[in-house]
């Protein structure tokens, strides 16, 4: 048997890796066990079809707050990150509206719509970086049980209050962020339907909401609370595997220590407490703690069991919602999307490389409307990225990449199957490509197609949930992914969380790993004895 660890993490993925960055820079003899032959989770780069290489699931860097990129230092531990500097929206007139790094570019395109609109961008854009701010500071907060009546209790909550007393009148802010619909919250500085879909679309996406559905104008701002880092959006150089490579290269200088290809089966409980792992082979590693970087349902559910566990704790998170209808196709083609509507001069792009297909409010709701009714979008909305304009070592020269996210496709169909339908949405998808990017499917040599389903089976994702759940007001901070237990802890001494079903939620952040470390060298001190 191996040498006992003083931590033992389960799953490699970002946030697993970022967990035990932090754990060996503190001195922890630390393991990481992941199932699958690489690290990264759903941050990877896989060569999918026969020389091009693919980010198969996440695929833009740009929700990672500078305080993790400069704690791990990624960017001297192999990460360069080549930016985009805008969002192309084709809009249904066959021009385009794009919201530009420069301020003034965005404004010149919404004044094509509305004059209004354009004037009132300034203070948009002020607004959503005055609560950018404060939120932000919440991303690295331990969540607190409000229903705790004890010092301990009581303590923590003065505690956050105090450090969190300039939000004041800003309070009513955040609330309407955290309520409204993006539609409703946007309305109340634009008019043209247009100009709220290229700004409220981040917040259907991975979601199963739309612009219309109560609390989604927090989805929007969560899009945007990375925005202090050195880079906003942009491609990771040599697809997003590269950045927990880099994560990973930040902990192994501190003796961080990875292996592959070692599914974890069964947490081991002795006495109430983790002390370590059962591999699906048979090995065991023991530990003075364990983390889990794997979605709170398998971990508790499976890798514990419920006969561990709190019966009322186990229904909170039978209640936890993790339906998702995203989907990703992962393509490789002769050429990049030419879109009608692109026009190098007025949108201050080279290229569009980072596009958003959903022209106005009205298509975003239709294609959240079929899938509410238990079928896939007609007409979905997409995102196509095109990184190999930027990164040309993804693809064989003259060749290209485009990886294609969008919504909305059911984890399940009502009255059907998705081994007979694939193939009948694959063509709604490219029917919409090609009406606004005309012919790119015939430059397509060959694609991966990657539905809910797929994406559960693939990367560990119940119900193929990107973000691992919900991020709506009933399933954040101090619930997210239960209540009493959003701390990282669970009621098992030793026993840890670190994945994106935990505050402040999913997106390659890196934060849920980072806090779970704080926690648990606030613990350190007791578990070590």
């Amino acid at each position: 048997m191996p040498k006992p660890y003083d931590a033992i993490i389960i799953g490699a993925g970002h946030n697993g890796l970022a967990c035990g960055a932090y754990l060996a820079k503190a001195g922890l003899r630390t393991l990481v066990l992941e199932r699958r032959p690489i690290i990264g989770g759903a941050a990877v780069t896989e060569e999918v079809i026969p020389g091009f290489r693919m980010s198969v699931a996440s695929h833009l860097f740009g929700m990672m707050p500078k305080r993790v990129i400069d704690e791990l230092d990624l960017f001297n531990n192999g990460l360069t990150i080549l930016p985009c500097k805008g969002i192309f929206h084709p809009t249904n007139d066959g021009g385009a509206l794009v919201v530009h790094d420069d301020p003034a570019i965005t404004q010149a395109s919404f004044a094509r719509l509305s004059r209004r609109d354009a004037d009132a961008y300034a203070s948009y854009g002020a607004y959503m970086a005055d609560a950018a701010t404060i939120v932000r500071a919440l991303l690295f907060e331990t969540p607190f049980d409000p229903s705790r009546r004890d010092w301990r209790g009581y303590k923590e909550i003065a505690s956050f209050l105090w450090r969190h007393r300039k939000i004041g009148e800003k309070f009513f802010r955040l609330a309407d962020l955290f309520t409204m619909s993006s539609h409703d919250f946007l309305s109340q500085w634009f008019e043209n339907e247009s100009i709220k879909a290229a700004l409220g679309y981040q917040s259907s996406v991975g979601t199963f909401a739309s612009l219309k559905s109560p609390g989604s104008a927090y989805v929007l701002l969560y899009h945007l609370l990375a925005h202090d880092a050195r880079v906003a959006w942009g491609f990771a150089k040599g697809g997003m595997g590269a950045i927990p490579a880099a994560i990973y290269n930040a902990g192994r200088r501190h003796g961080l220590e990875v292996k592959t290809d070692a599914p974890v089966a069964k947490i081991v409980i002795k006495n109430g407490r983790a002390a370590g792992v059962v591999t699906a082979t048979g090995d065991r590693y023991e530990a003075k703690l364990v983390a889990s970087n794997t979605h709170a349902k398998p971990l508790f559910e499976t890798l514990v069991g419920a006969e561990h566990l709190p019966t009322e704790m186990m229904a909170d998170l039978a209640r936890f919602r993790s339906v998702s209808t995203a989907f990703k196709l992962n393509i490789a083609c002769d050429a990049p999307p030419r879109f009608k509507a692109f026009d190098a001069a007025s949108t201050g792009l080279d290229f569009p490389d980072f596009t958003h297909i959903g022209p106005d409010v009205d298509y975003m709701e239709r294609a959240f409307d079929d899938a509410k009714y238990g079928w896939y979008s007609k007409r979905p909305f997409l995102t196509p990225l095109a990184p190999t304009v930027r990164d040309d070592t993804l693809a064989p020269q003259g060749k290209h990449v485009v990886n294609i996210f969008g919504g909305h496709t059911p984890y399940e169909l009502k009255n059907g199957v998705w081994a007979n339908e694939r193939e009948n949405f694959v063509k709604c998808a490219m029917a919409v490509m090609d009406e606004f990017a005309p012919g790119f499917s015939s430059s397509i040599i060959d694609m991966q197609t990657l539905l809910p389903p797929d994406l559960e089976e693939m990367f560990a994702l119940p119900e193929g949930h990107i973000y691992h759940g919900e991020i709506t007001p009933d399933q954040l901070f101090f619930k997210r992914p239960v209540p009493h237990y959003a701390d990282y802890r669970s009621p098992i001494v030793g026993l840890y969380q670190c994945g994106s079903s935990t505050h402040p939620g999913g997106g390659v952040t890196g934060v849920p790993g980072r806090n779970a470390a704080q926690a648990i060298l606030k613990d350190w001190p007791k578990l070590r004895r």
